[in-house]
Order: C-alpha cells, then sequence, then structure tokens
C-alpha cells in the first residue's frame, strides 16, 4: 500500500509541473502570436487578417518579409521598423511581464493537488476506491452489496469482525449466504442449528463436502461424535502437552485443591491411552475416578502396569496415593466435580469416538457445525473450550504444505457466548498466514469488553481488516464507530443582519467557515437504516453498502436443498460394554494394598504390625 502511495505521489507531480509548463508556453507564445498578426495587419492592412486562421501561414509570411527587410534595417523607416519589429517585440515583452507577474501563483499552484483538509478528509468509498480494495472478486467471502447483485466480496483471509445487535439480521445477511457461497473448508458455531438446517444439504450435495453437526447435547442424540482424546499425540513429550492443554481448559488454574485434582486427571488420561483395553474417553476417566475404591484401583495400576504406563502418569498417581485420606477425598471430590459433564450418557456418547478429523480440513473440504444450544452454552463451555482449542491447534501447527490446498473459515456467530477463548485472542494475529480465517459476530463493544476487557477487544479491532457494523445499540459503540469511520471538513455559513429594522440591504452578511464534522455521527449510527451497513477496512475510506437477505435473493434460495441427515447415538452404558481381559502383570506380585496415610506433618505412620 505505500508502495502504490508513492506511485500516486510521483504520478500527480509529473502531471502537475507538465500542465504548469504547458501554461507558461501558452503565457508566452499567445502575446507573441498576437504581435505578429498585428504587425502583419499594420504593414498590409485587413486582408492579411485570414492568415490569422493559419498560424502557421502566418508564421511563414512574417518571417518571409522579417529577413527580407533585415538587411536594409538601416535605411528603413522608423514607422516600418516600429510595424515589422516593434509590435512583434512588445508582444513577447507582455509575455515576459505577464509571466514575471504570475511567477507566485505558478509556483503554488497544484492542478492535481488533493484539497487541503485541516479538520479531516473521511469521504465514502467511490466505486474505484471499492475495486482498490480488492471486494469484487469472483469467490470468496460475502460482505454486502452495492446494487441488486452488485456483491462485495473479500476472496483473501484476513479476519473479519462484526457488530450487529440481536435481530438485526446478521445470521440472514451474513451466515447464511456466506455458508450458500464459500466454497472451502468451515467450522461453524450454530446456537440454533438454523445454519445446519439450511446450507447443509447444499454444502453436502453441490460442494461435495463432507458435513457433520456435533450437537453432544442433544435429548434425542441426534449428533455426529468428536472425542478430544482420540487426537492426542504418540509422541511422548507431545502427548503430555497435549494432555495439558485439554486439563488446563476443564480445570484451569485456581486453587490448591482444582491444581491437584488437574494433576491427577493428567496421570489418569496417560494411563487409559496406555492400556489398548481402555476406553480412551472423558467418560472413562469419569467411571476410572468414580469406581468403588478408586485408591485401591489405581494402586493396582502402579503394581501391576507400572512400568507400561508414561513416566509422567506413574508419577501423578503416586503423588496422589502418597497424599493423607482426606487429603485424597478432596481431590478426587474436585476432579469428580470438574467432570460431572462427562457423566451425562448423551454427552458420553458423543465423545466416545471421533466421526471427523479436524486435522484434516485444510486437505479436503469439509464442514462441520457445532450445534450447542443457548441453554446449554454455560454447561458446555470446558468441552466447547477444548473443541476450538485442538482445532486452533491442528491448523496451526505448521505452514500449510503442498498436500493442504484449502482454507479454513471459523463462523462464530454469537462469539461471546463462548466466553473467554484465549486461542482466538492471541491466534487472531498470525492465524491468517496459515489459511485460516475468523469471522466474529458480537453484538456491540461491551459484550467483548465484559469477556476480554479493554486490552482485548482492542486485540480483535486492530487485528480484524474488516469491520463491518449494522446500526448499533449502545453509545459507546456508536463511538467507537463515528471515530473509526473519520472527520471530514465541512463549511459552515453564518447569517448576520439587523435585529429590528432590515432596511438597509448592505448591513446584511454572510459570514463561511470551516469547521470539524463527523462523517457519521454517534446519532446517525444508531440510526442508519435497518437494511444498510458499514464497511470499515484498514487503509481504505469507509463503504456504505447494502445488507444481503437471502430470502430476497434467487440466488441464495436456489441454494437451499434439505437437510443432511445425522446420526442417532445411543447414550452409553458401561453395563452392556464387555469387561476387558485383565492384564497380566510384569511379575509376579502379592496382591498390593493402599498406602499408609500420612501423618499431618506428611510423614507415613508406622503400622501397627510395624
Amino acid at each position: 500500500m505505500a508502495a502504490t502511495h508513492e506511485t500516486t505521489n510521483f504520478k500527480r507531480k509529473v502531471t502537475n509541473v507538465s500542465i504548469i509548463g504547458v501554461v507558461i508556453v501558452v503565457m508566452l507564445l499567445v502575446p507573441l502570436y498576437a504581435g505578429l498578426a498585428l504587425s502583419m495587419v499594420a504593414l498590409y492592412g485587413k486582408q492579411t487578417l485570414m492568415l490569422g486562421e493559419d498560424p502557421q501561414a502566418l508564421l511563414h509570411y512574417y518571417l518571409y518579409y522579417a529577413q527580407y527587410y533585415l538587411p536594409y534595417f538601416a535605411q528603413m523607416p522608423w514607422d516600418l521598423k516600429l510595424k515589422l519589429y516593434g509590435i512583434p517585440a512588445g508582444g513577447a515583452l507582455f509575455g515576459l511581464v505577464l509571466l514575471f507577474l504570475a511567477r507566485a501563483p505558478l509556483i503554488d499552484w497544484r492542478p492535481f493537488k488533493y484539497k487541503e483538509s485541516i479538520h479531516g478528509s473521511a469521504h465514502w468509498a467511490t466505486e474505484r476506491e471499492v475495486r482498490q480494495a480488492k471486494l469484487r472478486a469472483k469467490k470468496g467471502l460475502l460482505l454486502g452489496r452495492t446494487g441488486k447483485s452488485d456483491y462485495l466480496i473479500a476472496n483473501d483471509f484476513q479476519h473479519v469482525l462484526l457488530f450487529a445487535p440481536t435481530g438485526s439480521g446478521k445470521g440472514v445477511g451474513f451466515v447464511i449466504p456466506n455458508l450458500l457461497f464459500w466454497d472451502q473448508s468451515v467450522v461453524c458455531h450454530d446456537i440454533k442449528m438454523e445454519n445446519h438446517e439450511l446450507c447443509s444439504g447444499y454444502r453436502r450435495r453441490k460442494l461435495h463436502q463432507e458435513v457433520f453437526l456435533w450437537n453432544p447435547a442433544d435429548p434425542d442424540g441426534r449428533s455426529h461424535c468428536y472425542n478430544p482424546l482420540d487426537w492426542i499425540s504418540a509422541k511422548p513429550g507431545q502427548m503430555v502437552d497435549d494432555v495439558q492443554k485439554i486439563c488446563n481448559l476443564i480445570l484451569p488454574e485456581q486453587e490448591f485443591w482444582q491444581n491437584e485434582s488437574r494433576s491427577l486427571m493428567l496421570g489418569v488420561i496417560l494411563y487409559l491411552l496406555a492400556v489398548p483395553e481402555k476406553v480412551k474417553s472423558f467418560g472413562e476417566v469419569v467411571r476410572t475416578m468414580r469406581s468403588d475404591d478408586v485408591v485401591y484401583n489405581l494402586a493396582v495400576v502402579l503394581d501391576t502396569i507400572g512400568k507400561r504406563i508414561h513416566p509422567v502418569a506413574y508419577m501423578n498417581i503416586a503423588a496422589f496415593l502418597q497424599k493423607a485420606d482426606k487429603e485424597r477425598s478432596g481431590v478426587i471430590s474436585t476432579l469428580n466435580s470438574g467432570l460431572e459433564l462427562w457423566a451425562n450418557p448423551l454427552i458420553d456418547a458423543t465423545t466416545a469416538r471421533s466421526d471427523f478429523d479436524m486435522q484434516q480440513l485444510k486437505k479436503k473440504k469439509m464442514t462441520i457445525f457445532c450445534g450447542v444450544t443457548p441453554d446449554n452454552l454455560q454447561r458446555l463451555e470446558p468441552l466447547l473450550k477444548v473443541f476450538y482449542q485442538q482445532a486452533t491447534d491442528f491448523l496451526t501447527r505448521r505452514m500449510p504444505g503442498k498436500d493442504e490446498p484449502f482454507g479454513v473459515l471459523f463462523m462464530m456467530d454469537e462469539f461471546p457466548s463462548l466466553g473467554e477463548m484465549p486461542q482466538f485472542q492471541v491466534g487472531i494475529a498470525y492465524f491468517r498466514g496459515y489459511r485460516v480465517k475468523l469471522f466474529l459476530i458480537v453484538q456491540d463493544t461491551q459484550q467483548l469488553k465484559g469477556i476480554y476487557e479493554e486490552a482485548g477487544m482492542n486485540s480483535f479491532l486492530s487485528n480484524s481488516y474488516y469491520r463491518v457494523t449494522f446500526a448499533a445499540n449502545n453509545v459507546e459503540t456508536a463511538n467507537l464507530i463515528s471515530q473509526l469511520i473519520g472527520n471530514k471538513t465541512a463549511v459552515q455559513f453564518s447569517h448576520n443582519k439587523p435585529k429590528f429594522f432590515d432596511l438597509n440591504p448592505a448591513a446584511r452578511t454572510i459570514n463561511t467557515s470551516e469547521v470539524q464534522r463527523a462523517l457519521l455521527l454517534p446519532q446517525e449510527v444508531i440510526t442508519l437504516p435497518r437494511d444498510e451497513q458499514i464497511i470499515l477496512i484498514e487503509s481504505h475510506p469507509p463503504i456504505k453498502t447494502k445488507k444481503i437477505f437471502y430470502y430476497e435473493d434467487r440466488f441464495f434460495m436456489r441454494r437451499l436443498l434439505p437437510i443432511e441427515d445425522v446420526p442417532i447415538q445411543e447414550p452409553y452404558d458401561p453395563r452392556k460394554k464387555k469387561a476387558p481381559p485383565p492384564l497380566p502383570p510384569e511379575a509376579p506380585t502379592k496382591t498390593p494394598e493402599p498406602p499408609a496415610p500420612a501423618s499431618e506433618d506428611g510423614s507415613k505412620l508406622e503400622s501397627a504390625a510395624g
């Protein structure tokens, strides 16, 4: 953009110099030409006026006579000298004097110069500026329209932040049209399941994509499955890192009991991953921790297969077993409370296996609808955090290779409803390089600030190349949008006239002055017509456009196809599951006993038999 600006300035300077040069030449030649014409008239009468219609003929005749009489200049009478040489010389001198007098205006004159705007130069983008912003692509992301079917399309991976109050048409104007237009992979936060209902058929049948709906809390079990533990790395070091990320999201850093329970959770998950016969799921973690005698069972694990499990699993479980009974009870209670979500058979079933692999989003075109109804958002927040954390991790672990030709769009409707998502707050600064595009939809600035505070909101604003706003629903958002649009220089007129008897028109005066005015005042942002929106683009003028309403456009209505079928999951019942064969111990050993409880100072108590 800087190079383009420098090129434009250079072209403007060249044009200015060229125009000023032409003006100077004209100022010199016109008086000279007039002098030549007057000279010929003075010598030969009115019949030579016809030569004025042909400058070349006039110049030819004058030069002929001037050269003819030049050898006889000394003998020529003074009136002939004046007519033949004096009048043209006077015309040339007049041109030089005129040029001298106009030297200052010519030096300051810049015909191709932006009008100086001391209070601001904000203006609405023209069609040319819209094209300079590269919003007339054939495919990409729809941002609005300027005519009935003149869509504004951005074919890049710059992020979008949309301010749209409830009921303002964000679904019918942005989410659904883009799901019927964007032809690459999508992960869509679909809290109403409306997007899956309207768009899944087209994306499956016409775009030939694999389409999934993950709705883990659906009362009828109508959902595909996703198990976060299926995607833990097999590399020992990376394995611990992957599990730690999950544990930190489910049991964040807090007080002592939660930290200790998170450590135990890490050990139990690593233990389940190491045993082929065990189910690798959060539901299995719950069943392990809620068994009849969890302390005894974990002691058996260490005694029988301790060398087969991950060293971190052994260390964390052993640290738990060495605690006093009361302390162990507190850790178990805290962990069970944090995993209460997976005690639900429906959620256990929809997280026991995986029907889709988010690591394939760039390798093949896929659409994943994350359907969680509003009444379940808060309850499922830990699970959703894990889902989106893994999704962003998979897509940003390495730069896209030759076998990953597709980009991924995260269509995050009602983004603040997910709670704080650190992966998006941090990742928005670098996702674009991995061909990951965020489309974040919020109601107003208060929503963002309430979750991410001022610094977080500014991070989303500054890293969103496209900022789109509908009519604002509060003053703070309206003020922000008005400031982002900018100010213009307006001319203000003031009329002065006598207060009582206005009998003297000469006493009336009109004064003009330049004042600052917002291109769009905050109250004008609030009262923006329902069918209009504003697009703010980095380094480009703001664009006032029309909204898209898919139900008013045949282009989109033709793409509405029947909904894709979703499988029904049976609630998980551990009683119907065959018990795995007992694991052979590594070496003959006696039946282990639970470790002796610790004293108040942490030392082991002596047994009575000792």
